[in-house]
């Protein structure tokens, strides 16, 4: 498992898979959690515009992204 800090005010969840290269294009990172692939503080995640604060927790695979 892999955790990675990721520092923003506000980021959407398919941009912050694209940017911590996780995930190579936008667009199949919104096929991946649009297809439930993606768990947001726990829960599975589906919308990929989902906007982002501190605090949350987002997995995929075996990769854990907290936005500090």
């Amino acid at each position: 498992m892999t955790k990675i800090e990721f520092k923003a005010e506000m980021i959407r969840l398919k941009d912050l898979l694209k940017i911590t290269s996780l995930i190579p294009t936008g667009g199949m990172a919104k096929n991946i959690i649009r297809d439930g692939y993606v768990k947001l503080n726990g829960s599975v995640c589906d919308i990929p515009g989902k906007k982002l604060k501190p605090g949350d927790q987002v997995e995929y695979e075996d990769n854990i992204i907290e936005i500090k």
